[in-house]
């Protein structure tokens, strides 16, 4: 069974290529915003869990029970079969991902971006994500975001924003015609997206950055 995640599937629409970086077990460049994008979720997600509450961030008043942990942490794990595909798909992928916090009893989950600027409530609609993550649980109904600067310094006088979408079953139609157009490129065998007549990669922001085989 090949795995796929929502990041993974992004990164082939992207650049198709990347899809050989990651079958030969290639590692993303390591990235200083990275680091700051997990110490923001780990501040975020230990409020909205009431582990340890954060001054600038009272005005938040949405709790999750379950948030992430640890990297990769189980609790927030989802994975489905591409049943939707046809048979000779289904069988063959499966979709993973984590999601930062979830609220099973209110059916809702949660999803955090560190950004400058803050989302807006329409890239948070419009982003395939969500959708992805609707379709890994049919049985929720609405998502929340919260949005803030990478500065953390700067969340007094910058206050986070938080939205909430309702889930639909339009959200689940995209997500799994997306999965399947993904699905189609790997199946395709042409992985030349992003990559110039040279066949160098001319993405300024290909996902393996410097340590991209087509570099």
């Amino acid at each position: 069974m090949i795995q796929l995640s929502y990041s993974t599937l992004n990164m082939i629409y992207q650049s198709s290529h990347n899809w050989l970086n990651k079958q030969m077990g290639i590692k993303p460049e390591e990235r200083p915003e990275w680091e700051v994008g997990k110490k923001i979720h780990r501040i975020i997600q230990d409020h909205v869990s009431g582990k340890k509450l954060h001054l600038n961030l009272k005005h938040i008043k949405h709790t999750f029970p379950v948030v992430e942990e640890v990297d990769f942490d189980e609790r927030c794990k989802f994975n489905f079969d591409c049943n939707f595909a046809g048979k000779d798909i289904k069988n063959k992928y499966n979709i993973i991902g984590f999601i930062d916090g979830l609220d099973p009893e209110n059916k809702r989950f949660l999803e955090i971006k560190s950004s400058d600027p803050l989302w807006s409530v329409g890239k948070f609609q419009n982003t395939m994500q969500r959708k992805v993550y609707a379709l890994a649980k049919l049985e929720f109904t609405e998502a929340v975001l919260i949005t803030c600067t990478k500065r953390i310094e700067n969340w007094e006088r910058v206050p986070a924003k938080i939205f909430k979408v309702p889930l639909t079953d339009q959200d689940r139609k995209e997500a799994r015609d997306w999965i399947l157009g993904g699905i189609r490129i790997i199946e395709s065998g042409e992985f030349t997206g992003g990559l110039d007549e040279n066949g160098k990669c001319t993405n300024p922001w290909c996902y393996f950055g410097k340590n991209c085989q087509f570099k």
